[in-house]
């Protein structure tokens, strides 16, 4: 996190607001020495202040450092800061965060990304160190509502397009009811008030403001009569704002969020120095043939004799997965469909299948039980399998939507590459 200061005045407030938050410090060149000078002798238990780097243009200074911090904190007048940062705001997904404060700490303005950048956290805290008030202007928050983005980000779920999102917040906003498919509950939505009706549909109890501060900030106490909760994607209206928690990349509709767990575990086995783009290609194509989102993906898996092969790093960077690696005895141990002799000669093991045992290992990590959901394939030098986590997919043991929308059918094997 950044702090910036332009007067006497500010710098002091900013001086104490880094030392709190940890964040790196900029002044003006002018008042770099006051804040070595004396900067913690009229601040009682704010001894570990940062050095503040000089700076001779605040504009200059911010097209530097937009992208280097995660959060920016700017003492200093919001008409000023705006015309700083405006040339480098891009989308609420990459922008970070902005908080702009007055010289007295009276107000601290969540300016830019309050919800996914967390300027509206951020904004609370810079409050309570100053004694001031939290300025936050999102819609949802004022009105005492949650907002999607917000709590699929603190639920690790990625968006499958985040414009959806401006249709379920703004159905909220409207009174409008929201579908929710979400069996697992992974959002926090689902309480014990929860009640069918005569349809079966289950509608939730009376809406709360939300708590201000916190994990849990921006999420009602008891969710707003406008949540429907619904145990399969088939029963979402197609044309009702909803949101769907799925690993499954095709159940789209024109007001839907769609929000993908990690959940999947891809096997992998390749040839001797093939291509990173390669890997990653066959595992895109593999996921786009079952109807599988690669924001699902989780980790990639293989044996231990590939841990140094650069093209499985590649793909798993490139995917935002983790990497894992498991050795032959470990491979030979977990039963699969399409063993290969190939691998059983080259790892010295009976009846092991690396792509299709590596895929279930990696699963077992994140719950006791996995699945096998798409055999192993081979094409390129690379053969890819899938494997889920159930309990991972869901926590009270479901498949969240992989039930009601299986994969295509199973893809023939044409043999296993050399592991």
């Amino acid at each position: 996190m950044a702090v910036y200061a332009l007067t006497p005045g500010g710098a002091a407030l900013a001086r104490r607001i880094a030392g709190a938050l940890d964040g790196m410090l900029y002044l003006p060149e002018r008042l770099c020495a006051a804040s070595t000078d004396g900067a913690a002798s009229d601040m009682p238990g704010t001894a570990e202040i940062p050095a503040a780097q000089p700076f001779a243009s605040l504009a200059d200074l911010v097209a530097r450092t937009f992208r280097l911090h995660s959060g920016h904190v700017f003492v200093a007048a919001t008409g000023i800061v705006v015309r700083c940062i405006a040339p480098h705001i891009t989308t609420k997904v990459q922008d970070p965060c902005v908080v702009v404060c007055d010289q007295r700490g009276a107000f601290a303005i969540s300016l830019l990304s309050g919800h996914l950048g967390g300027g509206n956290e951020l904004a609370r805290q810079v409050a309570a160190v100053t004694g001031g008030t939290p300025v936050i202007t999102t819609a949802t928050d004022t009105e005492g509502l949650p907002s999607f983005d917000l709590l699929a980000a603190r639920a690790g779920l990625a968006m499958a397009d985040i414009a959806m999102v401006r249709h379920v917040n703004g159905a909220l906003l409207a009174g409008e009811p929201v579908w929710i498919c979400d069996p697992g509950d992974r959002l926090g939505l689902r309480f014990n008030g929860t009640m069918p009706d005569e349809a079966g549909v289950e509608h939730t109890g009376a809406h709360h403001a939300p708590e201000a501060s916190g994990d849990r900030a921006g999420v009602p106490p008891h969710p707003a009569p406008l949540f429907r909760f619904v145990a399969a994607p088939a029963d979402l209206p197609p044309d009702a704002p909803s949101v769907l928690i799925t690993p499954h990349d095709h159940l789209d509709a024109p007001r839907r969020l769609i929000l993908h767990p990690r959940v999947l575990h891809v096997g992998t086995g390749c040839k001797r120095g093939v291509d990173g783009a390669i890997i990653e290609a066959r595992i895109r194509d593999v996921l786009a043939a079952a109807h599988l989102a690669p924001a699902s993906v989780a980790a990639l898996a293989s044996v231990d004799i590939k841990a140094d092969e650069p093209g499985l790093h590649h793909a798993a960077a490139a995917l935002g997965a983790d990497l894992h690696f498991f050795d032959a005895a470990s491979l030979a141990a977990v039963p699969v469909p399409h063993p290969s002799p190939k691998a059983a000669e080259v790892l010295g093991v009976p009846h092991v299948g690396v792509a299709e045992a590596a895929a279930l290992l990696s699963a077992r990590q994140a719950c006791d039980a996995s699945v096998l959901l798409v055999p192993k394939s081979a094409a390129q030098g690379v053969t890819v399998a899938v494997a889920i986590a159930p309990a991972a997919a869901a926590p009270d043991g479901g498949f969240c939507a992989l039930a009601a929308c299986p994969p295509t059918a199973p893809t023939v094997p044409t043999g296993e590459t050399t592991p």
